[in-house]
């Protein structure tokens, strides 16, 4: 009997120290993000990561030895944290609201918040650095793939339609492109509204749209 608590007594300090590390890695990954949203990527140094974590630079160097390595996990947890996100955005709509124009200003709000905006700007960063590089690569891919299943299951009608997953890319770039023009000014000057706008108006008009058959 005494081997067997001795043996859960083991395993639960196991479990607890992973729990422990895992809620220090969360909490670096997360001071992380902050950091890049506050501070942009090429300001930020793991100073400013230590201090908004509140931890010693001795518990980052252990977790995460590199920048690189801390950065490019802050991502990939970002990117998971989104497309979570997405699918509560989704869901959250009211039934009566649920129309393919409408549905676009759910995409729109992706990049138009604090997390959209720091995988745009780590997405740039990841030119000039190859292990983050590695990391944003399948971002957009991996976007569009969740925009299809969600489409897909909300607007069944669009279901195994041949455009639907280059016409959600296209949407996406274009939204990328848009959310880049107003990184500087916040679209002061209402342009990237108006053109999401006259989107929304294309698609409303265009209900022969699910017919649609490339081929």
């Amino acid at each position: 009997m005494g081997h067997h608590h001795r043996r859960a007594s083991l395993e639960r300090a196991r479990v607890s120290q992973a729990e422990r590390a895992g809620a220090m890695r969360a909490r670096l990954l997360d001071a992380t993000i902050e950091c890049v949203a506050e501070l942009g990527y090429g300001r930020m140094s793991t100073n400013d990561i230590v201090r908004s974590a509140r931890v010693s630079r001795g518990a980052l160097a252990h977790h995460f030895p590199t920048k690189a390595d801390l950065v490019s996990a802050a991502a990939q947890r970002l990117l998971e944290r989104r497309v979570e996100d997405f699918r509560d955005r989704f869901t959250a709509m009211a039934p009566d609201r649920r129309t393919p124009a409408e549905a676009l200003s759910v995409l729109w709000s992706f990049y138009d918040d604090t997390g959209g905006q720091v995988l745009l700007e780590l997405m740039v960063a990841a030119r000039h650095n190859r292990e983050l590089a590695a990391v944003m690569a399948p971002v957009p891919e991996r976007i569009a793939e969740v925009s299809a299943d969600v489409f897909a299951e909300f607007f069944p009608e669009l279901a195994g339609r041949p455009f639907l997953g280059e016409a959600l890319r296209a949407v996406h770039a274009l939204f990328s492109g848009l959310a880049l023009n107003a990184l500087p000014d916040g679209d002061r000057s209402g342009r990237g509204a108006e053109v999401r706008a006259f989107l929304k108006i294309i698609v409303s008009a265009m209900p022969q749209i699910v017919a649609f058959d490339p081929a």
